[in-house]
């Protein structure tokens, strides 16, 4: 059995991330979202929502607002309500601050087509790609991991495997599939004809 050298798996990793770096792309990762507690209403750690009280007096919530919107202008954070839903975790108990990073990848529609990257053509209509291979450095491995979705060329995709490590000695570039449902766009303006 012949062995490979490091010194071979070293230049195999370094081209193929050349080539990662040179032909990928932006693609938006929305990590998993950081909850905190809401301000304005009390959290019932029972059933995991809202109790549907104020925390705040009418002046006690208004002049909270005052000092929250000289560093957060256009943002409100404090709003008295008397019962029921709370107008700013409306009804959660607590508010999500979504995350999001940027990382170049090397994007393949329809990796196992013979026809990627385009819109396929069926005796039933149009369809577009709905499997998606991203390629990158396996230092995101944890990123993609705990990721809550992926933004492919402005469409939504959810991960349908963890990712996983390829290559010589399995550290050259790390592999990710992932799939929408989102439906091709129709154009509004076009004329179906009529067989009949």
């Amino acid at each position: 059995m012949a062995r490979i050298s490091s010194l071979t798996k070293e230049r195999f990793r370094k081209s193929i991330r050349s080539v990662l770096k040179e032909l990928s792309r932006k693609v938006m990762i929305y990590k998993q979202p950081i909850k905190q507690e809401c301000p304005n209403c009390y959290f019932d750690k029972f059933t995991g929502k809202s109790t549907g009280k104020c925390k705040w007096t009418i002046d006690e919530a208004e002049q909270k607002q005052t000092e929250w919107i000289v560093s957060h202008p256009g943002q409100i954070r404090y709003k008295w309500f008397r019962v029921g839903r709370c107008p700013i975790c409306h009804g959660e108990g607590y508010i999500e601050i979504k995350r999001k990073a940027w990382i170049d990848c090397l994007v393949s529609w329809n990796p196992n087509s013979l026809y990627t990257n385009s819109t396929v053509y069926t005796p039933a209509g149009s369809e577009g790609s709905t499997s998606v291979q991203l390629k990158t450095d396996p230092k995101y491995y944890d990123t993609f991991k705990n990721c809550v979705s992926v933004i492919v060329d402005g469409i939504e995709c959810k991960l349908s495997s963890p990712p996983t490590l390829r290559g010589l000695g399995n550290q050259a570039v790390l592999v990710i599939m992932a799939f929408t449902t989102e439906k091709l766009k129709v154009d509004s303006g076009e004329i179906v004809k009529d067989y009949s």
